[in-house]
């Protein structure tokens, strides 16, 4: 084979590559929007006490499953096609772990759907709305890192995945206040109590969203920057 033949078949990999590529971001960028969609779906059916709606987003947990595997299948492929090394290996293995990230952030938006049934369970009483204040805040927390985990991982930049590793500390102060709120509530009301724990277990469940969302920001920033940021100080930017 001639040099002009090497170089077309060079050209002709590379381009496949960044084809594969490209086709596993709009796919993780698609998974992200499902995530993002569950959870906005989730805090409506809280917000309005609907059964329904929350049962729907328990069953449409299994296409964020199949987004998880859909994906891991493509890395394998993709390592086993091209060989990728530095950056380039790097792009790939932080994109299976953040559908990793993505398909933990989907189970815990279903179990909190699941949670929406038990505190709206038509054999009971509705929540006191000052009850659920807690859950709002941290759910809103939980939106607004997954919008700009999105747009960072859309437009590549690791700016924005430093500033949501602040978010996750937010979060946790956030539960620690509801925690709080809740055990106030109970004394005052010790019939209080039922409600309280599920609320908590909800809480917590959207807690861990927050930790997950850190863990995506983290990959991110090791994707573009080649940083390994993991169990160090949060927002500590090492350049």
């Amino acid at each position: 084979m001639n040099a002009s033949s090497d170089e077309f078949s060079k050209h002709h990999t590379l381009q496949a590559f960044d084809g594969e590529l490209n086709q596993l971001h709009g796919q993780i960028v698609e998974m992200a929007g499902l995530v993002m969609y569950q959870l906005e779906q989730t805090m409506l059916a809280m917000d309005e006490a609907d059964m329904e709606l929350a049962l729907r987003v328990v069953e449409r947990d299994s296409r964020i499953n199949h987004y998880e595997i859909q994906i891991d299948n493509e890395v394998i492929q993709v390592l086993a096609r091209h060989s990728p090394v530095a950056s380039d290996l790097r792009a790939v293995i932080s994109m299976s772990k953040i559908a990793y990230e993505l398909e933990k952030i989907g189970d815990e938006i279903a179990a909190f759907a699941k949670l929406v049934g038990v505190l709206f369970d038509p054999r009971t009483s509705d929540p006191n709305p000052k009850l659920l204040a807690d859950i709002v805040k941290i759910g809103n927390l939980v939106r607004i890192m997954l919008t700009k985990l999105t747009l960072a991982f859309e437009k590549g930049e690791s700016a924005q995945a430093y500033l949501l590793l602040h978010y996750d500390i937010e979060c946790e102060t956030e539960l620690q206040e509801g925690i709080r709120h809740q055990l106030s509530f109970v004394l005052s009301d010790a019939r209080l109590i039922g409600r309280a724990m599920d609320i908590m277990h909800i809480m917590k469940t959207l807690e861990r969203c927050g930790e997950h969302s850190r863990n995506i920001a983290e990959y991110m920033i090791y994707m573009i920057e080649g940083i390994d940021i993991r169990h160090r100080k949060a927002g500590l930017r090492l350049i």
